[in-house]
């Protein structure tokens, strides 16, 4: 299970930023703020089209795992997601680029998930028995 954390050093190599180094520590303190609860919203969406159900905990901070969320998911996609809305202040043009990428890389994710089972009834009325509806 990957924590906020990972998700963090992930976008900040994105962004192009050293969450261990000293220079430029205001601007990576200044994410690292933001992003619990940036994440919170990208774990609610993640779930929201998952069809999960049930209330989840907030996430409140950087070592807090991401439970029920595939690894793929929380270092593929979800930091597209953080590097947009962390950036979308700062520069936005990358910040669009990011957002579009998190979006392409998360509808690629749940349209390869399988489908739920379930009974599929007829919809046109009877055709395969050689009964004819009214029209």
């Amino acid at each position: 299970m990957r924590s906020v954390g990972d998700v963090f050093t992930a976008a900040m190599a994105l962004m192009g930023e050293d969450p261990c180094c000293d220079c430029g520590a205001d601007a990576v303190q200044e994410y690292a703020a933001m992003t619990p609860a940036i994440v919170d919203t990208l774990v609610a969406e993640y779930r929201m089209m998952d069809g999960s159900s049930g209330v989840q905990a907030q996430v409140r901070c950087m070592r807090e795992g991401l439970a029920g969320i595939d690894d793929t998911y929380a270092l593929g996609v979800m930091q597209y997601g953080l590097a947009a809305h962390l950036l979308v202040e700062e520069n936005p043009g990358a910040a669009s680029f990011y957002y579009q990428r998190y979006v392409e890389l998360r509808n690629i994710y749940f349209s390869r998930r399988g489908g739920e089972d379930g009974e599929t009834w007829d919809l046109y009325g009877g055709i395969e028995h050689g009964e004819m509806g009214r029209w």
